[in-house]
């Protein structure tokens, strides 16, 4: 379940599936050909039941030498041997966007009360779905002044930035925290496949869960060699339906 969107529904009874697509970064031998990197990546997920929607640009590269790339487009790729990647450039991006957002996010808080994030409301439901439905977990949740203060931003026509209501226990942990964690996710995103088999992602929508993934999947990362493959892929990961439209 994920965390509710402050903006209702037009029909709050109506219950639909949510689609979520997720950046997941596979790990590719180096013997392995450029033309077949991107059904090579693509099966990796798929024999892990991740239903697949194709490769996405989410690295930044500076090399000119698109066949040793999947696609290249305003100096981002699909996939490619690391040592034609640059990995610090997106670590260094990712710092300085979550600077911005951390910043806008403190001036819009101001003065509200720390809140408590959704999958505390989840944990409730989930051990009496009946005194406590989701229809109750999510309207307890939107009402924290810190996530209504949230939500009032997000609804400006011109907001600079949109502060996702998911990233409160992040935006909490406080600046230094959030930009380390900026930087910790800038390379292998939502889902991580190491070079040696296996499957990593965060356990659970919890801080330390999410923390617990980016530890384990950078420690791979620094342990590859410059001629190792690095492929995204996109997943789409259905959730069960929700009374109310999400934010991530």
């Amino acid at each position: 379940m994920r965390v509710p969107h402050s903006t209702p529904h037009r029909d709050a009874r109506t219950h639909r599936p949510a689609v979520v697509v997720r950046t997941n970064v596979v790990c590719v031998p180096a013997d392995v050909d450029t033309a077949d990197l991107r059904h090579h990546a693509t099966e990796t997920l798929a024999v892990r039941g991740l239903p697949t929607a194709g490769v996405l640009p989410h690295f930044t590269t500076r090399t000119r030498r698109t066949r040793k790339l999947i696609d290249r487009w305003r100096g981002r790729t699909s996939g490619g041997p690391i040592r034609l990647l640059d990995l610090d450039a997106m670590r260094r991006a990712a710092v300085a966007a979550a600077a911005a957002e951390w910043a806008l996010w403190a001036r819009v808080v101001d003065d509200t009360r720390p809140a408590t994030p959704f999958w505390s409301y989840v944990e409730r439901h989930t051990a009496d779905p009946d005194r406590y439905p989701v229809s109750r977990a999510q309207a307890d949740y939107l009402a924290q002044p810190r996530i209504v203060a949230m939500a009032a931003h997000n609804a400006l026509p011109n907001r600079p930035l949109l502060l996702p209501t998911a990233a409160v226990e992040a935006f909490q942990a406080g600046y230094t925290t959030y930009l380390n964690l900026a930087w910790l996710a800038a390379v292998p995103a939502d889902g991580f496949a190491p070079v040696t088999g296996g499957w990593l992602c965060p356990a659970s929508q919890r801080l330390r869960h999410r923390l617990d993934y980016l530890a384990a999947a950078n420690a791979h990362l620094n342990h590859l060699t410059p001629q190792t493959r690095l492929v995204a892929v996109a997943s789409r990961v259905q959730h069960r339906p929700q009374p109310a439209a999400q934010t991530s």
